[in-house]
This record gives structure tokens, sequence and C-alpha cells, in this order.
């Protein structure tokens, strides 16, 4: 429910790769996240990588597997509030989830931050988001003139996420479309996720979003429906692409 507002990254045609696509989730609950003893949470985030993986691997056509890895809960306090989603991923979510993932030996994967707070803090007056999707960057380099980068997925789901149950699936389809830009700006790399079937048109404001889909009913709409989300072929096509995957095989 978030849009993610030279070198040329090279990855071999997607028949190239394994057919069963694997990656590692972990989740955080913090201090004040839905619900609040252990045995509710490990139900929650089970229940989160099972729908997605209805969704992604349930027709057998992307293979995309989501696998759950242990869930830590900690003391710190994540109440977004009062944060826009820019806000909360940049800042204390990204920094719980380097400090999580550095005690555990920094392994690849999808981080899950349920944090507290019903919905993220939103400007415009618009539908307040529930969830956010985006990666971390880290040892960004330049190698023989090809970017090398480790990717890590950073998710954040508030507690009126937990009412909302393909909202995981969602924002870490954000994390799996996300790609580098073709072309440095001011010799800066950006990395966005842009929604092969979008972008939204937002039919009051007119405004496009690049990050999500103009299909009715699609899983990266911006607004979820309330029945299982469809996927589009394009869109499991690119997300089998993405660097988060360890047996993608870049030259």
């Amino acid at each position: 429910m978030v849009s993610w507002p030279n070198q040329i990254l090279k990855i071999r045609p997607d028949q190239q790769y394994q057919n069963n696509l694997q990656v590692n989730v972990y989740g955080i609950f913090t201090a004040g996240s839905k619900p609040s003893n252990f045995n509710g949470r490990q139900k929650r985030f089970n229940r989160d990588i099972n729908l997605a993986n209805q969704i992604w691997n349930g027709g057998g056509m992307c293979n995309i597997n989501f696998i759950p890895q242990p869930v830590f809960e900690v003391k710190t306090i994540i109440d977004v509030t009062n944060l826009g989603f820019q806000a909360a991923m940049e800042g204390p979510v990204k920094g719980l989830i380097k400090k999580v993932k550095h005690k555990i030996g920094n392994p690849t994967g999808i981080y899950v931050v349920y944090t507290s707070g019903n919905d993220f803090a939103f400007s415009s007056g618009s539908t307040s988001p529930i969830g956010a999707g985006g990666v971390i960057i880290e040892d960004f380099r330049i190698k023989d003139g090809i970017p090398k980068f480790t990717l890590f997925g950073s998710i954040a789901l508030s507690n009126r996420a937990l009412n909302a149950p393909f909202t995981f699936a969602h924002e870490a389809g954000h994390v799996l479309l996300t790609e580098l830009d073709k072309q440095p700006f001011n010799n800066i790399f950006k990395f966005n996720a842009i929604d092969p079937t979008g972008p939204f048109i937002n039919p009051v404001t007119g405004k496009s979003d690049i990050a999500h889909s103009n299909l009715v009913g699609n899983l990266m709409a911006p607004v979820l429906p309330n029945i299982i989300p469809t996927i589009d072929p394009l869109q499991l096509q690119k997300a089998r692409m993405s660097r988060i995957f360890q047996n993608a095989i870049i030259k």
C-alpha cells in the first residue's frame, strides 16, 4: 500500500534461473505491536508468510517461496502514528533491521518490522498506509564498471495490518520489484520499485504512481481487494529476477 517513489546491471534471461526461488523472512515484533503475546505474534507471522506463498507460489508459474525464519521480540518502540512511511523506513525501521541482522550475522533476506500504531501518518489527507516495503542497500561499489551491492528486503507493518492479511505479500512485492536505475543521476545510483503493470493513475488527482499496478484486483494495486489478489505474468517475470535471490546469476 506504499509507493516508493552509466552502468547496466546485466542479468541472464529468466529461464536460466532455478525453478524454485527462495528468500528467508525474519519477523521483528516491537513493543506495542499486535498481538501482544508471543504465540499470537508467531501465528500472525506464519499467516503472513503462508498467504504470501499462496499468492506468489500458488499457481506454480512463479515458484517464489518465502521461508519463515526465527521471530524476534524487541523492547524498541516504533509508533508509526506520527511517522510518514518514508520517515519510518529510513529512520527507526532501517536502524532496527540493521541492528537485528548484524546480531544474527547479516543473512540475506526480507526483514519485517511489526510496529505499534494503527496507521502511518500521511500528509496529503489520503487514506493512511498500513504497510511499507522497500530495500536496504549495503556495500555498494563499482567494480569493472558494473555496480555491485548487497540487497536486503525491508518491510514495516502497522497494527491495523493485522486485519489486512495480504499486506505482507503486497509489501514483499515492492521488495521483489525494486530495480537499480540504469543511469545514475549526478553520479548517484538510485533504486526504485517499478511495477510492470503500472503506473497506477489516481482517478481523483490524475497523479501517476510507478510503484503500483493499474489492474483492478491485483496484489500490487494501491488498495488491496477483499478477496485473494491476482498477479500478472509480467510481475512474476520481473520478481523472479530480483537481486535478493541468492541463486540469481549476475555477469
